[in-house]
């Protein structure tokens, strides 16, 4: 469903300071008839105002959601005004999907809903490196040429390093560095290594936290003859450590 040439964003406050994630496409059935939301999902965005979240009753057919009349685009604070409890929900990743089944019940989240982008595919980094993301992370770089990678709860971030020592020298250079970090600031809660015979990989994880969350983030250096690639994984759910490490294992060199 794709709404936005026939509607302008309304100019509201945010509810309770909430971040602004971007517009959500809600059915009229919530704003026009005061009807609860009760299905919701978030989908990568269109275009940079879009969150991504399509916010239902449950209660549609296919027919009226089909008519762009029945669809309004409305900033996340008219849409907490009417349900507060989506709260936490909106702060969620593409590729989330919640539901309930009445007003009043916990919502809980849909495993079973398939996404039209969701889907992996294979980048290229750079003439040495690939790797393997699901296509629902939207990508950019950043004006210092990193590249960058998010969902929204889960980003990455990937730079390389240039370098004259050799991958032994580096990786005596990088272990040392995950060795003896300052702890002051974030305590380092686990080490990695998954080295081979072509990579060396070696990586640490933290916890960090900001006006709205706390959140992990696992460091993962992978080093060969005069190259380092930084990867860096924020993620907000401690279950998503395992999406983080076998990303970092799927960084390989091209072949």
């Amino acid at each position: 469903m794709k709404f936005f040439k026939k509607t302008q964003i309304k100019n509201e406050n945010n509810f309770d300071n909430f971040p602004p994630i971007g517009a959500l496409l809600v059915s009229k059935m919530v704003v026009d008839q005061n009807m609860k939301p009760g299905f919701l999902y978030r989908e990568k965005r269109t275009r940079p105002e879009d969150s991504g979240w399509r916010v239902f009753t449950g209660f549609e057919s296919e027919e009226y959601n089909d008519n762009p009349d029945n669809i309004g685009i409305y900033n996340p604070s008219t849409i907490l005004k009417i349900d507060p409890s989506l709260k936490d929900i909106l702060l969620k990743g593409v590729g989330s999907v919640y539901e309930r089944e009445k007003d009043d019940s916990d919502w809980y989240k849909v495993t079973d809903f398939e996404f039209e982008d969701d889907f992996i595919t294979t980048h290229k980094l750079t003439g040495n490196w690939t790797f393997e993301i699901n296509n629902l992370f939207e990508r950019s770089i950043e004006k210092d040429g990193t590249l960058y990678y998010t969902t929204g709860d889960k980003s990455i971030r990937l730079i390389i390093w240039n370098s004259e020592e050799n991958k032994e020298q580096l990786y005596e250079e990088y272990k040392q560095e995950t060795d003896n970090r300052d702890e002051t600031k974030s305590k380092t809660l686990d080490k990695f290594e998954f080295s081979d015979n072509e990579i060396s990989k070696i990586g640490y994880l933290i916890e960090e936290h900001d006006e709205h969350r706390t959140y992990q983030v696992l460091f993962g250096f992978s080093i060969i003859d005069k190259e380092v690639l930084q990867a860096t994984f924020y993620f907000d759910e401690k279950e998503y450590l395992d999406w983080a490490i076998n990303t970092w294992k799927n960084i390989k060199l091209k072949e």
